[in-house]
C-alpha cells in the first residue's frame, strides 16, 4: 500500500482533501496570517493551507484539532480522549504557535510535547483557519519554530437595512459516543453586526476498533459560547468586541487508567475565556493606510484530580494563567511596489498554581496544601518590535522582516528565593515567489524562529506524564532556521503544490534524566544542550474531471534527527497521507475519505520509555469512511460512516485508540429573516 501511495507522490505530487479545503476556491483564497496582511494563497511564498467552517461541519469533526487531520505536513496526536496535539513538520505543544484572531493563545505554562489547550477552541464558532508552515516567528513571535496555526472566529456581516439570521444544528454518534446542540443568531445592520452562538456537548466513551470496544473511562462533557460584535464608528472607524468561553469536565486521561494503575486521573474542570476589544482606522490618501490596536484578556485553567488505586492519599492541583495582552500595527504603502506592517505588542502572564494532598485515613478534615505544579504568582511577560516589509515587483513578490522579543520571567522559590531572568531573541525572514506562468508560481524562503523558556521549563516541579519534573533556572530559547522551496499551481479543473523544507534545530531545551526517583518516577531536569534537524516534503493535488466528480488528498514525510544524542526526535510522526473522491449534484453528494500512516519504528529513547508508545513502534493503519450529504434551502443533513473496516488503530505517540466503525448523523436548519 505504501508503494502505491508513493507512486500517487510521484506522479501527481500526492492529492489534498476537498474535505478539509474547498479546492474550488483554496488557491483565491485570501490570508492574513503569513503577512498580517490580506494576500492570497498562490502568490505567498510559503506553504499556506485553509480550512473553511463549511468543510469541517460537513465532515462532521469532533474537534478543532480533529479538523486539522489532512493537511499536509500536520498531524494529529491524542493522549486522550478530551485533548488533541497538532504536530507541523514534526513539533508539537510549545514549539508550535496557536492564535486565536490574531492572539495568542500560547502561554506561560505551555509544556514540551502534546497537550489539550487546542481543544479548548469550539470549532463550531470558528470561520476558519489559516495553517503556515515554516514561518511565523517574526510575525507574532515566540513558539512559532516550524509554523503557526491561526484560528478566525465567525464575522457577522453589515446588511443595508436590519436583518436577522441562525442556525439550529443537531449532531449524534451512535453508542451515545457524541450529542450536540448548538443554536447561533446574527443580527444585522448598516452600522451594526452582531453574532452569538452557544454549543452544548457530550462525548460518551470512545469505541475503538474491532477487539478494542469501549474505552473507559474517556467521555467528557463541554460546553462553549461566544459573542461577537461588530460597529462602524466615524469615517474610517471599525470597532470590534468578542468573547468567547469554554469549559471541559471530567475529563479522563485514558492511558492513565489502563497502564499506570491510576483510580482517579482526570481534568474538571478545564476551561479557557478570551475577551478581547479592536480598533481599526483606515486611510485611503498618504504613507499611512491603516492602524490595528487589540487589547485582551485570557484565562486558561485547569484542576487535575489524582488518586493510585489502593493508595488512601489523594491529589488536588488547580493552575490558572491570567494572561494581559496588547498591541498596535501600522499598515505603510511607501510606493505601488513597496508596503510594509509595522507594530509593537506586550503580553503579560501570572500563573496561580496550587496542590492539596488529602489522606483518607488522616485524623484530619483539612487537606495540606503545598507547592503546586508551578511556583505561585509566577510573572511572565514580553514585549516585541516588528518590521514585515512587502514587495510587488509584478513576477517577483518578496517578504522581509525581523522581530526583537524581549522577556521577563519570575517566581519566589521557598528554598532559592526570587528567580528572574531576562532572555531575548531576535529573528528574521525572507521569501520569494516568481510567477513562472499565469497559473503556475514558484516560491522558496528562509527564516528563524525561537522559543522563550516559560514557566513550565524553569519552575515545573510534579509528576508530568510518565517522569518526574524539578526546576530549572538557566536556560535561553531555543532557535530554528527554516529552509523550503517549493511550487504551486491552479487551472480550472486542477491545483496542487509541492514542497521541500529543511529545519535546522539549536540550543534546545530538553529533560535531562537525574540518579533520582521519587514515587517510582525517574527524575528529569530541562536543559539547553541539544541540536538537530527536521527535513521532509508535502504534496497536494485537487482534480475536477468533471461537473460532478473530485478526487484529491495529499501525501507528507517528515524525517527528525536529534545529532547531539544521535537518535531520532522525539514523536515524529509517520509518512501519511489522505485520498478524497467525491460525486455531487445539485443537492445531494456522497464520496470516500481513505487515511493511511505508516508503521513509525524510528524511535527515540523517550519514545521507547513512553508508555503510550507499542514495544518496537507504533504501526500503521489504513481506515476508510464514507459519506452521503443533502443540502438544500433551510436544512443541510449529514450522514457519516467512520471506519468502514472497523480497523484497530492509533496515531502515533497517542494514549488512546480511534474510534471503530460508527455512524453519525447531523442536521443543519438555517434561517433568515
Amino acid at each position: 500500500m505504501r508503494v502505491a501511495l508513493l507512486i500517487c507522490g510521484i506522479m501527481g505530487s500526492a492529492l489534498f482533501s476537498f474535505s478539509q479545503v474547498d479546492t474550488a476556491s483554496s488557491l483565491k483564497e485570501v490570508v492574513v496570517t503569513a503577512t498580517k496582511n490580506q494576500s492570497s494563497v498562490q502568490q505567498l511564498p510559503f506553504s499556506v493551507s485553509v480550512i473553511e467552517s463549511t468543510k469541517a461541519v460537513q465532515n462532521l469533526n469532533r474537534t478543532l484539532p480533529e479538523s486539522l487531520m489532512g493537511i499536509p505536513g500536520l498531524f494529529i496526536q491524542k493522549t486522550n480522549h478530551g485533548g488533541g496535539s497538532p504536530f507541523v513538520r514534526g513539533l508539537t505543544g510549545n514549539q508550535n504557535l496557536i492564535l486565536m484572531d490574531g492572539i495568542r493563545v500560547n502561554n506561560a505554562i505551555f509544556r514540551y510535547g502534546p497537550n489539550q489547550y487546542m481543544n479548548l477552541i469550539d470549532p463550531l464558532m470558528m470561520q476558519r483557519v489559516e495553517v503556515v508552515k515554516g514561518s511565523g516567528a517574526v510575525q507574532y513571535g515566540s513558539d512559532a519554530m516550524t509554523g503557526v496555526i491561526h484560528v478566525l472566529s465567525k464575522t457577522p456581516a453589515y446588511a443595508d437595512s436590519f436583518s436577522m439570521g441562525g442556525s439550529m444544528q443537531l449532531r449524534f454518534t451512535e453508542a451515545n459516543m457524541e450529542q450536540v446542540y448548538r443554536p447561533e443568531l446574527e443580527l444585522r445592520s448598516k452600522n451594526i453586526a452582531f453574532t452569538a452562538g452557544a454549543s452544548i456537548k457530550k462525548f460518551g466513551d470512545l469505541r475503538g476498533g474491532d477487539s478494542t470496544g469501549m474505552q473507559r473511562p474517556s467521555g467528557y462533557n463541554e460546553n462553549a459560547w461566544n459573542a461577537k460584535l461588530k460597529i462602524k464608528l466615524g469615517k474610517d472607524w471599525e470597532w470590534t468586541a468578542a468573547y468567547f468561553a469554554l469549559k471541559q469536565n471530567d475529563v479522563p486521561v485514558y492511558h492513565k487508567y489502563v497502564l499506570e494503575n491510576f483510580q482517579t486521573n482526570t481534568s474538571d474542570p478545564i476551561w479557557r475565556n478570551l475577551g478581547y476589544f479592536k480598533a481599526e482606522k483606515k486611510y485611503f490618501t498618504g504613507t499611512l493606510r491603516a492602524i490595528k490596536f487589540f487589547l485582551a484578556n485570557q484565562q486558561i485553567g485547569e484542576t487535575r484530580l489524582l488518586q493510585k488505586r489502593g493508595s488512601t492519599v489523594s491529589r488536588k492541583e488547580t493552575d490558572v494563567v491570567n494572561g494581559i495582552s496588547s498591541g498596535v500595527d501600522f499598515y505603510q504603502r511607501f510606493s505601488k511596489i513597496w508596503s510594509a506592517n509595522n507594530g509593537i505588542e506586550f503580553y503579560w502572564d501570572r500563573v496561580s498554581s496550587k496542590r492539596f494532598d488529602s489522606d483518607l485515613l488522616s485524623s484530619s478534615s483539612y487537606p495540606q496544601e503545598k507547592r503546586g505544579l508551578y511556583p505561585d504568582q509566577s510573572l511572565f511577560s514580553h514585549a516585541a518590535l516588528y518590521s514585515l516589509h512587502h514587495l510587488d515587483l509584478g513576477r517577483l513578490n518578496a517578504e522581509l522582516g525581523g522581530r526583537y522579543n524581549m522577556y521577563r520571567i519570575g517566581f519566589q522559590e521557598n528554598s532559592l528565593g526570587k528567580i528572574a531572568i531576562r532572555p531575548s531573541a531576535w529573528v528574521f525572514q525572507s521569501a520569494i515567489s516568481y510567477r513562472i506562468h499565469s497559473s503556475i508560481y514558484a516560491f522558496a524562503n528562509l527564516g528563524s524562529g525561537y522559543r522563550a523558556p516559560n514557566i513550565d521549563d524553569l519552575g515545573s516541579l510534579g509528576l508530568v506524564d510518565f517522569r518526574y519534573e524539578v526546576p530549572s533556572y538557566e536556560l535561553q530559547p531555543e532557535k530554528s532556521i527554516n529552509r523550503e522551496m517549493g511550487m504551486k499551481w491552479k487551472s480550472k479543473k486542477a491545483f496542487g503544490s509541492i514542497s521541500f523544507f529543511h529545519t535546522q534545530l539549536k540550543d534546545l531545551i530538553t529533560r535531562i534524566k537525574t540518579p533520582d526517583v521519587i514515587n517510582g518516577y525517574a527524575v528529569y531536569r530541562k536543559e539547553n544542550v541539544e541540536r538537530g534537524y527536521i527535513r521532509g516534503w508535502e504534496a497536494e493535488l485537487g482534480l475536477q474531471p468533471s461537473k460532478s466528480i473530485s478526487i484529491s488528498g495529499m501525501t507528507s514525510y517528515v524525517f527528525g534527527q536529534n545529532t547531539t544524542q544521535n537518535e531520532p526526535i522525539r514523536r515524529i510522526p509517520p509518512f501519511n497521507a489522505r485520498i478524497h473522491l467525491e460525486w455531487a449534484r445539485t443537492y445531494f453528494r456522497t464520496g470516500f475519505l481513505y487515511d493511511h500512516a505508516s508503521p513509525q519504528r524510528r524511535l527515540a529513547q523517550g519514545d521507547k520509555d513512553d508508555n503510550r508508545i507499542p514495544k518496537g513502534g507504533t504501526p500503521g493503519f489504513n481506515l476508510l469512511n464514507w459519506y452521503a450529504g443533502f443540502d438544500h434551502k433551510k436544512i443541510m443533513m449529514r450522514l457519516y460512516i467512520s471506519n468502514l473496516f472497523n480497523v484497530d488503530y492509533r496515531t502515533h505517540g497517542s494514549g488512546i485508540n480511534g474510534m471503530g466503525r460508527a455512524a453519525s448523523i447531523q442536521v443543519n436548519y438555517r434561517f433568515e429573516k
